[in-house]
């Protein structure tokens, strides 16, 4: 299953999660809600090519060791939903999303969409019955949007 994102964007696009575990941008989800620490500008590295490839949206993907490949399908993971909306582009007179999910819809505040995480994998495996994705909202944590369908910017 995919998640249409369309309505005040410049380009609509389509969201398909079963992709998602091949993508370095993915973060585990026990380190989703953590605060995340800063490196000084003084302890940055000089100029390495693996350091610069991984700071490219998207990432670059590096060649997975077996041992990464086995722990990649047992965990759970997240995916930031800023930079997809990045890509959309999304009009400057937009204030708000509208979720359709297979239960109606919901209305969230463009700031928080924003700051989304998307559950797409439980251990290891897509989410299918109440999927494709659960939405992590800043201020529902505990309660995630679910059987998202389609995502209108309004």
């Amino acid at each position: 299953m995919v998640i249409t994102l369309t309505g005040r964007v410049d380009f609509p696009l389509t969201l398909d999660p079963s992709v998602w575990i091949f993508d370095d941008r993915k973060i585990l989800f026990e380190n989703a809600f953590k605060e995340v620490e800063t490196i000084p500008a003084a302890e940055e590295k000089h100029w390495d090519r693996s350091i610069y490839q991984q700071k490219m949206k998207p990432p670059i993907n590096k060649s997975l060791t077996k041992a990464e490949r086995k722990l990649a399908l047992e965990n759970s993971y997240v995916m930031p939903i800023s930079d997809f909306l990045k890509t959309a582009s999304i009009q400057e007179d937009a204030t708000h999303a509208v979720f359709m999910t297979d239960s109606g819809e919901e209305i969230v505040p463009l700031d928080e969409l924003k700051a989304s995480m998307f559950l797409f994998a439980v251990d290891g495996r897509s989410i299918k019955d109440s999927g494709p994705a659960h939405c992590y909202l800043p201020s529902r944590k505990e309660d995630p949007i679910k059987a998202i369908r389609q995502i209108k910017i309004c």
